[in-house]
């Protein structure tokens, strides 16, 4: 009789957390740390990331700099280098369980993370259109003391399988009224352009997790309070990949 052993997978467990920038106000950020926190995942948000490296002013970090200062983007390889190197700087510590953040933001950086990561769930956090542009159109920022706010107040009813929508506005102070802006591209031509272009590189990362059996759409329809119990909710079957590795 053969007997097949089984070999642990070497790459870490990894939750991505899919979605639009954070310029675009899904809350993508805020949920994902929170799920982590929930579910004893070390976040890693791959700007984040980026930034520590640049500030370090470590090689891969003045490298970096550069092509950032130059207005290019980053090339995958070197912010595959920065994640693989903070894998192993956690493995020493212990830790081998994560949600990712951020990336991947295209289809060969998918490709290229599967490398590093064993990735065992996709979140897709999904906000309609037209209530993405209304909130992004909504944002302003206080120049005095650079907080920022968004004035858009939505209320979408439901409408056949579509469900309701509330959000209400984080309002400003009486003290920050005058002196609050609106980001120049923040309008709503330029929104809509910048959708175009993130759904053009999304949606074949989302296909590609589609059929591995690992995505799991989540759409936004209110408030956090509101929203991140219903998450942990749908993540509940999920949790047992959080926390065993699978070969």
């Amino acid at each position: 009789a053969k007997y097949v052993t089984e070999v642990a997978d070497p790459r870490p467990l990894t939750w991505v957390f899919l979605g639009p920038p954070v310029r675009h106000g899904v809350g993508k950020g805020t949920y994902s740390a929170k799920v982590a926190a929930v579910y004893g995942l070390s976040h890693i948000a791959a700007g984040d990331l980026v930034r520590e490296e640049i500030k370090r002013k470590s090689e891969i970090g003045k490298t970096m700099q550069e092509i950032v200062e130059r207005g290019e983007l980053l090339p995958d390889a070197l912010i595959l280098r920065v994640l693989r190197r903070k894998f192993m700087r956690a493995a020493a510590e212990g830790v081998d369980h994560f949600l990712l953040d951020g990336f991947p933001r295209t289809i060969e950086q998918a490709e290229s993370l599967d490398q590093i990561a064993n990735v065992q769930l996709a979140l897709n956090l999904d906000l309609r259109e037209e209530v993405l542009v209304e909130k992004c159109m909504g944002r302003r920022i206080c120049t005095q003391c650079g907080k920022n706010y968004n004035i858009a107040n939505i209320y979408l009813p439901a409408s056949g399988d579509l469900p309701e929508i509330v959000m209400p506005p984080l309002d400003p102070p009486a003290t920050c009224l005058p002196h609050l802006e609106q980001r120049s591209d923040d309008r709503e031509e330029t929104i809509r352009r910048r959708l175009e272009i993130y759904h053009s590189m999304s949606d074949p990362v989302e296909n590609y997790y589609k059929t591995r059996n690992l995505l799991v759409d989540f759409e936004i329809t209110g408030g956090i309070p509101q929203t991140l119990p219903r998450l942990l909710d749908v993540l509940k079957p999920y949790r047992a990949t959080a926390t065993s590795h699978t070969a």
